[in-house]
């Protein structure tokens, strides 16, 4: 047994605890926003009269988030963290503010707009910042943290979220977060900044940057095209998918649609995963409210009950990475992944009753919590550091670009079928979750 003095500093010690109490913060914030407008969205929705724009008002934040997680990677490798940090957070913010005073789904859209770009550059950022500030054998267990950072909101954020639109009301949740995430920036940029040495360099925006911005326009093309009739919906959904997936080459590392060994194939890996949950989470809370009558917090708790399976899964996770047991397989993870759609297709078949949907959330929230911080890990170790920001950028892009593309297709199958339409999304919906599991097969003999 190695001696204690041999150990590096554990990840809450006095060298590493400013750095990552400022990032848990402002992750935890972020996290909250993310699992509130889930649940609040069905409301909000309603009180803006605006029901059709259901899927565009969630998927318009991950849409803008493909070019502000170009900028970011770019805007850190050349430029270094403190500013793309500052002007990403305070984006975010701004787009925050916009949605609390929204009058108009239009401007609520607007400022899901802003908060996808300035939380796209902040998410790259923060990877960036973990890869250079913390020594290379904590980065597993610190996505660990961060992953459960994120998914504590997820248990008390919905059946929190749910009082609070039936008590106060919707604009109260983006309050909330408007000023806690505000104060965690604060406290992050003064933490950063004592540490960090600037860069200079060439553009931040540069090809990429319009190569996500010609993404983000196929996206809410195909968002757009949804919502049509006839040739409009076919011809529109064909042009907008033909700029998405021309974009996406442009994005994400050379063969990641070849599914090459490697960063290219984890890049496929973590769109797939992060799309099926994606579009599992988001039409819940709509089936449930609107189909079943569910009260917001009532469906709230659907959604926090599969955030715990995430929690426990990025535990256990940490766990195996910090007493050097080999993890869970991501073929496994991914297996568990696909528990969560075939639970959610049953149940709006009227197959399963609620609570074994609620149980394939928790499974399937296990295995994005034992898949994504290994992952993760494992790109970045297989990157040079000046690859840091443009690889972990292509994983937020990967994800990003496939949760946006599903959400409009299912969106669009929810439109234009009103009797079995939540069945045929879903079904759509198992059909990524089993392409993820093959992929996740494949990949078991480069991350294993």
């Amino acid at each position: 047994m190695s001696n204690r003095a041999d150990r590096s500093p554990g990840l809450l010690s006095g060298e590493h605890r400013p750095l990552l109490l400022g990032l848990l913060g402002m992750m935890t914030f972020i996290a909250f926003e993310s699992f509130a407008i889930t649940t609040a969205l069905p409301v909000i929705a309603d009180d803006l009269d605006a029901e059709r724009w259901y899927s565009f008002a969630y998927a318009s934040t991950l849409t803008a988030a493909l070019v502000g997680m170009t900028i970011g990677g770019n805007w850190a490798d050349r430029r270094g963290v403190a500013v793309p940090l500052a002007v990403g957070g305070s984006t975010f913010l701004i787009g925050i503010a916009l949605c609390v005073m929204a009058p108009t789904m239009e401007l609520f859209v607007i400022g899901r707009l802003l908060q996808g770009i300035g939380g796209g550059i902040d998410s790259v950022v923060v990877y960036v910042v973990i890869a250079q500030f913390l020594p290379a054998e904590l980065h597993s267990r610190t996505f660990g943290l961060l992953t459960a950072a994120w998914l504590l909101p997820g248990i008390a954020g919905p059946l929190l979220t749910g009082i609070i639109v039936d008590v106060i009301g919707w604009r109260t949740v983006f309050a909330l977060v408007l000023v806690g995430a505000g104060a965690s920036l604060m406290f992050l940029l003064s933490t950063v900044h004592r540490s960090v040495h600037l860069r200079t360099g060439t553009a931040i925006f540069g090809v990429r940057g319009l190569w996500a911005s010609a993404a983000a326009v196929g996206v809410l093309a195909l968002h757009y095209a949804g919502q049509q009739r006839g040739l409009f919906l076919v011809a529109g959904t064909l042009c907008a998918a033909a700029l998405v997936g021309l974009s996406a080459t442009h994005l994400v590392p050379r063969g990641t649609f070849r599914l090459r060994e490697g960063v290219p194939r984890l890049t496929a890996l973590r769109g797939l995963l992060g799309a099926t949950v994606a579009a599992t989470d988001i039409y819940l809370p709509l089936y449930l409210q609107d189909r079943l009558q569910y009260s917001p917090t009532r469906s709230g708790i659907v959604v926090a009950l599969g955030a715990v399976g995430w929690i426990a899964g990025a535990w256990l996770q940490g766990r195996a990475s910090a007493r050097g047991v080999g993890p869970v397989s991501l073929t496994r993870a991914a297996a568990l992944v696909f528990v969560g759609p075939v639970s959610a297709l049953l149940f709006v078949s009227g197959a399963l009753p609620v609570s074994a949907l609620a149980g394939g959330c928790i499974v399937m929230g296990i295995g994005m919590g034992l898949a994504y911080p290994r992952i993760t890990a494992r790109v970045l170790a297989r990157s040079e550091k000046a690859e840091q920001g443009t690889n972990s950028s292509a994983l937020q892009a990967s994800e990003s670009m496939s949760q946006s593309a599903l959400i409009a297709v299912t969106g669009a199958v929810l439109s234009l079928m009103i009797t079995h339409g939540f069945v045929m999304a879903y079904a759509l919906i198992v059909v990524v979750g089993g392409t993820a599991v093959l992929v996740a097969r494949r990949s078991s003999s480069c991350v294993g």
